[in-house]
């Protein structure tokens, strides 16, 4: 997925952008094509077009296959029922006349993005979608996967402002790609995705950098699987209707937890491949290995709510530091580290100065008198703990999570 999500809202904010139809559209775009029944074209159609009943995929190329421009209209169509007529998100801007610009350029510098363009009628903007069909050709269904991902986009520009810019787009991009799991979820292309969390599960929960948004479709596969449904997902884009509230306040209000306790039960499932596609899943890259526990380590904490995945091969550690530590053994979620066979220790951080430290003897028991055992918490919890010392278990909070989780609102469990 290479979605360009973050550099339209840079164009958008800017005024300025290398391919310019981020913020003015097409010189076509102006006059409108009636049609004899359903929703009209707003705007005059490029050379080659199929239609809707929602949408009109448009494209100037000559070699664009026009096979492939009706497998996306089928694509989109389905999502459109599956998000929209029977999934309660709000019909994009526009939708309810006009239908649904997505155009094809074998050109564009990414797999896609879509933009909003303001006009009299629609001062805040309305949606246009650009899809590269060239981008990963050989793989029909990364073109269906995207398509989807960019509805996505033009769902959530009804609800959410675009001006609250870069950081804001982790996510945007994070439920896009969900959103194509759980609208085609034969295609499983949103899995790939997994891979720019595993390379860098330390970064910053919101980073934008490497691709990093699109790994944390993590994070909504885990709310889904085990939190409040994928109703819940569409309710936490109805809280952002209209306001700027940051998205980790909004995610753990809707689920009842704090985020960092969300994050940290999620890293644990991605260790233990416990999320129902979690075979599909990219592993993510060890912080450390050590064939036994060390005595004591210590590093600097990663980004907010980002993870360190540690394998340690025999011997039970405590952990010290603004963490949430979760162990897992051989596919198995534990509340303590086990004092026999190998295991990975996942430390995430609800801190953003400081560091941790782990091992079996922390330095201030190194003095005490020989015979006293390391104090430490077995708490099931997700919650961040007061500061200080903690061992957290989070097997405990999984099962909690699971039987806490509430039907969604709509057409019931999934």
């Amino acid at each position: 997925m290479d979605c360009l999500l973050p550099e339209v809202f840079d164009a958008l904010r800017s005024g300025h952008a290398a391919d310019m139809r981020m913020v003015r559209p097409p010189a076509d775009m102006g006059r409108t094509r009636p049609r004899a029944t359903g929703k009209a074209v707003y705007g005059r159609d490029l050379p080659f077009h199929v239609d809707g009943q929602n949408f009109t995929v448009q494209w100037t190329d000559p070699g664009v296959d026009a096979a492939r421009a009706a497998d996306i209209l089928v694509q989109l169509e389905a999502a459109w029922t599956t998000l929209v007529a029977e999934g309660g998100w709000p019909a994009p801007t526009s939708s309810d006349t006009w239908l649904l610009w997505v155009i094809l350029d074998p050109e564009l510098g990414g797999s896609g993005y879509t933009t909003v363009y303001a006009t009299d009628e629609y001062p805040d903007g309305y949606p246009v979608t650009y899809l590269n069909p060239s981008y990963d050709a050989e793989n029909p269904a990364f073109a269906l996967s995207v398509a989807v991902h960019e509805f996505g986009h033009m769902l959530q520009y009804r609800l959410r402002d675009w001006e609250l810019g870069r950081a804001d787009a982790w996510y945007w991009e994070a439920t896009s790609e969900w959103i194509a799991e759980r609208v085609a979820p034969d295609l499983d292309t949103y899995a790939e995705s997994t891979f720019w969390y595993a390379q860098w599960p330390h970064a910053r929960f919101d980073a934008t950098e490497r691709y990093h948004p699109y790994g944390m479709v993590l994070v909504n596969a885990w709310l889904d699987e085990r939190a409040f449904g994928f109703d819940g997902v569409r309710d936490v884009w109805l809280a952002a209707d209209g306001n700027d509230r940051a998205w980790d306040a909004l995610l753990a209000e809707q689920a009842g937890d704090d985020f960092g306790g969300i994050v940290a039960a999620m890293a644990a499932e991605v260790a233990a491949r416990t999320l129902r596609e979690g075979a599909l899943y990219e592993a993510p890259v060890r912080e450390a290995e050590h064939s036994t526990a060390p005595v004591w380590e210590t590093r600097a904490l990663p980004g907010l709510y980002g993870s360190y995945f540690i394998d340690v091969g025999e011997g039970a550690i405590v952990v010290e530091g603004q963490v949430h530590a979760a162990f897992v053994q051989d596919g198995a979620l534990l509340d303590a580290a086990p004092a026999e066979g190998a295991y990975t220790a996942v430390l995430t951080a609800y801190g953003e100065e400081g560091e941790l430290g782990y091992g079996t003897t922390p330095p201030a028991d190194a003095e005490e008198e020989p015979g006293e055992a390391p104090v430490a918490c077995g708490c099931a919890s997700v919650g961040a703990p007061a500061g200080g010392a903690v061992w957290v278990g989070l097997a405990g909070a999984v099962g909690a999570a699971a039987r806490r989780r509430r039907l969604p609102r709509g057409r019931g469990a999934t």
